[in-house]
């Protein structure tokens, strides 16, 4: 471990001396696979957002402000610089909280990659196989910084950037979306190191932001400001190359001078990040008891008028992310386990479509949100269990008539030890694209993504209207 005193490896440098030896045929086979079922889902969640208020707000501002430029605005059939495209694309990838991240170092890489190297391909008229690669690259720097700031989010010590305040999207993002872009461009290896460090110095993000709008629009900063920096650096912009390791930088700063050299060692080892995908549009933490509360009704025949109670015991980790038990907006709807199951007790199911303001002052939801209590303190059976289920929820449903019926769910479906299938990943999407395009239109283009390895041009990607919400 380095000391505040200590003074790491060079590390803008070392990466882009790393990207330097890449090409899209050297990344591994499993890592793009991975980085694949990461677009499947993100494009789908995205396009589910176009309709939310802080998505249209931000996509209207982005066409009032930014010049006409190669890179699609979803949701219009306008194009934009790119920079201005991510920044509108990437807000409607986060809004709704359905995306996927990153385990290692709880970033939602999906969301910031996508949108500005989309925005990039198109007006760079990238390869999908470049794309592609680009995208596992980016995956790659925020996986290995991650654990070499030590960033384990559930250690006892709490000793981690996430603990800290920090919103890792915000922190980490930047800096992976700066080498994927760089290593797109085909930057050389001076610039690249430029672009990382470019991106390192406007790293920031603070997790205070989580339950209003500033954590969609952080992760859209990611998204800009990584892209941003890679731009510049083509040009010639220049930042301290040690702005990671120097006394004032990176390092120092976010994480008072801890930092692993084994871990970063592991530079291009293309381990899996742990991608986590959601079936319910809230925060990681509500998706467990969501699950849990749809397998008792469905598997005992239970009607919610005849349930009195359900009662959630979870992880400190949870009960620290859930704090909105009486949500006063949307945004703090998606961080209240009370509004998602709420919403499944009243209609069977929790879905994009019930995060609006009207949902919110409901009675009758309000009603089955007032049957919910959360209490933390679930124990386990070993400490090896509890590792791998930090996230965890029981729950156990009382009904008017005094029975009880409860279920544990120790990993949702789509965490890494309990992985979503391909067929799951692919209804998600569609669901999501209904809402935008016909369904054989949304068809064509799932083929194309799953095929993206072999698209000629990422100008092909979509159709050419885009569509409206």
């Amino acid at each position: 471990m380095v000391t505040p005193h200590a003074e790491p490896v060079a590390v803008a440098q070392h990466m882009a001396d790393w990207m330097a030896g890449l090409s899209a045929t050297s990344i591994p086979a499993v890592a793009k696979a991975a980085a694949c079922r990461s677009v499947i889902d993100v494009v789908g969640v995205a396009h589910a957002g176009l309709g939310m208020p802080l998505a249209r707000l931000v996509r209207e501002e982005v066409l009032d402000e930014a010049a006409s430029g190669p890179s699609r605005v979803l949701g219009t059939t306008r194009r934009a610089a790119p920079i201005a495209a991510a920044r509108a694309n990437a807000t409607a990838a986060h809004v709704l909280d359905f995306d996927a991240n990153f385990n290692r170092g709880m970033v939602f890489g999906p969301a910031a990659l996508f949108p500005a190297l989309f925005a990039l391909a198109e007006s760079e008229g990238a390869t999908g196989e470049r794309f592609l690669a680009a995208f596992a690259i980016g995956t790659e720097i925020v996986r290995t910084l991650a654990e070499s700031l030590s960033d384990i989010p559930y250690r006892k010590d709490r000793d981690s950037l996430f603990y800290k305040g920090w919103f890792n999207t915000g922190v980490l993002g930047p800096v992976g979306v700066a080498g994927a872009t760089a290593w797109l461009m085909g930057l050389p290896r001076e610039e690249t190191a430029q672009a990382l460090a470019i991106a390192a110095v406007q790293a920031c993000g603070l997790r205070i932001g989580v339950g209003s709008d500033m954590k969609p629009l952080l992760c859209a900063r990611a998204s800009e400001t990584g892209l941003r920096a890679a731009l510049l650096a083509r040009k010639g912009v220049q930042a301290p190359l040690d702005a990671f390791e120097g006394p004032r930088g990176f390092i120092r700063v976010i994480n008072a001078g801890n930092w692993t050299d084994q871990a970063f060692a592991g530079l291009g080892s293309f381990q899996d990040a742990g991608a986590s995908y959601k079936l319910y549009p809230a925060c990681s933490s509500v998706q467990a008891a969501a699950e849990a509360l749809m397998r008792v009704l469905a598997d005992n025949a239970v009607a919610a008028r005849d349930v009195a109670g359900v009662r959630c015991e979870v992880t400190p980790h949870i009960a620290a992310n859930l704090a909105f038990e009486d949500p006063q907006n949307v945004t703090q709807a998606q961080f209240s386990l009370s509004y998602a199951l709420g919403c499944i007790l009243h209609r069977g199911d929790f879905v994009a479509a019930d995060l609006n303001a009207d949902d919110l002052v409901n009675p009758a939801i309000r009603a089955e949100m007032a049957k919910v209590t959360m209490q933390a303190g679930l124990t386990f059976a070993s400490e090896a269990e509890a590792r791998d289920a930090a996230e965890a929820t029981r729950i156990t449903v009382t009904m008017r008539d005094g029975r009880q019926f409860s279920a544990q769910q120790n990993a949702s479906t789509g965490k890494p030890i309990n992985p979503i299938s391909d067929a799951l990943l692919e209804k998600k999407f569609l669901a999501n694209m209904a809402q935008v395009m016909p369904a054989p239109t949304a068809q064509d283009l799932l083929g194309r993504i799953r095929s993206l390895e072999s698209l000629g041009d990422m100008r092909r990607l979509f159709p050419d209207e885009g569509p409206q919400p």
